[in-house]
């Protein structure tokens, strides 16, 4: 029996590993950090502390799943955007502290520093025109 479910799992986690990210997972994990960002400004708008914090989660859970595929041996793009996503990350946490300290100016400020990563990984890598 033990065997069994030993296998069943590593066929499972064999599936899910097979199942590589790609633009389609990319693009629906970006509309989700979208639409947390606007959920994050609404509640910091609306001093809604619920809105916001549920944004924040959303945020931070979408981020996580981002990867950037090379496409070169030496491309940056990668690293560039780990980078990013871990500085989304600590700000977004800084946006929790402060919404939870009734602090809306240092979390607007902190709203507007997630929104320059995300602006700045998108020049870089998806190559915006200035």
């Amino acid at each position: 029996m033990t065997k069994i479910l030993i296998s069943l799992f590593a066929m499972g986690t064999l599936a899910l590993s097979i199942h590589a990210y790609d633009q389609n997972d990319r693009q629906k994990d970006m509309q989700v950090m979208e639409a947390s960002m606007s959920q994050i400004q609404k509640g910091i708008l609306y001093n809604n502390k619920k809105i916001a914090l549920q944004g924040i989660d959303n945020l931070k859970a979408a981020s996580q799943n981002v990867e950037i595929s090379p496409k070169a041996e030496m491309d940056y793009a990668p690293a560039f955007a780990k980078s990013q996503n871990k500085n989304i990350l600590t700000y977004a946490d800084k946006i929790k502290v402060a919404i939870e300290a009734g602090k809306k100016h240092n979390a607007a400020d902190n709203y507007k520093k997630v929104l320059n990563q995300c602006i700045s990984c998108h020049n870089k890598i998806r190559k915006w025109n200035k």
